[in-house]
């Protein structure tokens, strides 16, 4: 009778922790953030949300990829060796979350093979696609914005796919979120969704918190939903002081960030800050309509130097500013 207790309670704590820790992320294969140096070309892109004509044009823009067909939503990689990011937040806001999510998976795959690669960071429109606020804001929102949100559901819908199964822990979409990083260093610049944390913050640290929450499964609590943390914090870059220790504490040259619109300047245009913050939320969504697509470079030069600059698919393109290559660079 001893032994029958015993393991009934070892098999009830099994079937506990399985169902508080059920999904399991192999940090090996997808580390919590992602590091990269020398790399020669590296492009960005900011918050997509549902745009995928907009992103079409964007990839067009920065020579990484070209529509494989008008009737599909997936490109042909043709960016060589570049490397691309992503900071986050496809869904939400435009009509097309399913099709963006389909295409840059693929993407990631086709870009791989060519010798390339293309890195996605989560975003808070992420979190909350898997914690739930995007279907109750679909359902209980009474302004325009409500719609923002059905789009996500409907986009899913369309082409016959169970919105529930496919966000869920097993489903496709699910899963790839739930492997992304949290931020990622290339070349010495951090890219990461809403940018430096309220409290400096080192990036082991950062990585330490990310485990634990999505180990935990509650994309509800913990880092996802933290305001003064990466994915959320706003209005950091007024405090040039904050920015200089976090950037120290991070080890990092600087930021290229997403989540707000215009943050450091003119909505719809790609902005800059003393040469280490740059700012890529350019509103290429519909639902804001500040921007056809747009993203950035950043190349190195035989001249031992990093040039930044910002393409687009309807204007010319502005060299941002050009600095000495660190030694992270190569």
């Amino acid at each position: 009778m001893k032994n029958f207790r015993i393991t009934s309670v070892l098999l009830l704590l099994v079937f506990v922790s399985g169902s508080l820790f059920a999904f399991a992320r192999d940090w090996e294969k997808h580390p919590a953030y992602i590091e990269v140096t020398g790399a020669q070309r590296v492009c960005a892109i900011g918050d997509v949300h549902g745009a995928f004509e907009e992103l079409a044009s964007s990839l067009s823009a920065l020579k990484l990829a070209k529509l494989s067909s008008t009737e599909k939503f997936r490109f042909d990689w043709v960016g060589k060796d570049s490397v691309l990011v992503f900071t986050g937040d496809f869904n939400d806001r435009g009509l097309n979350t399913k099709q963006v999510y389909d295409a840059v998976i693929d993407l990631q795959s086709k870009a791989a093979k060519d010798g390339g690669q293309v890195i996605v960071t989560i975003g808070n429109h992420e979190a909350m696609l898997l914690n739930g606020q995007v279907e109750n804001w679909a359902k209980t929102l009474k302004s325009h914005k409500k719609q923002h949100y059905q789009n996500t559901i409907d986009s899913f819908k369309r082409d016959g796919v169970d919105f529930h199964q496919a966000i869920s822990e097993k489903g496709t979409y699910g899963i790839w979120i739930r492997n992304l990083p949290l931020f990622a260093v290339v070349n010495g610049y951090m890219f990461v969704h809403g940018g430096l944390p309220k409290a400096p913050t080192t990036k082991s640290t950062l990585a330490a918190d990310y485990r634990d929450s999505v180990t935990r499964g509650d994309y509800s609590k913990g880092i996802f939903m933290n305001h003064d943390m990466v994915m959320w914090n706003r209005d950091w870059w007024k405090d040039d002081i904050l920015v200089s220790r976090n950037l120290k504490v991070l080890g990092i040259m600087g930021v290229v960030f997403g989540h707000t619109v215009g943050a450091l300047g003119t909505k719809g245009t790609i902005q800059t800050k003393d040469n280490r913050l740059i700012s890529i939320d350019i509103g290429m969504t519909p639902a804001y309509g500040n921007s056809s697509g747009g993203g950035l470079e950043i190349l190195r030069t035989e001249s031992g130097n990093l040039t930044f600059t910002a393409f687009y698919p309807d204007r010319p393109a502005e060299q941002l500013f050009k600095i000495e290559m660190p030694a992270s660079a190569y």
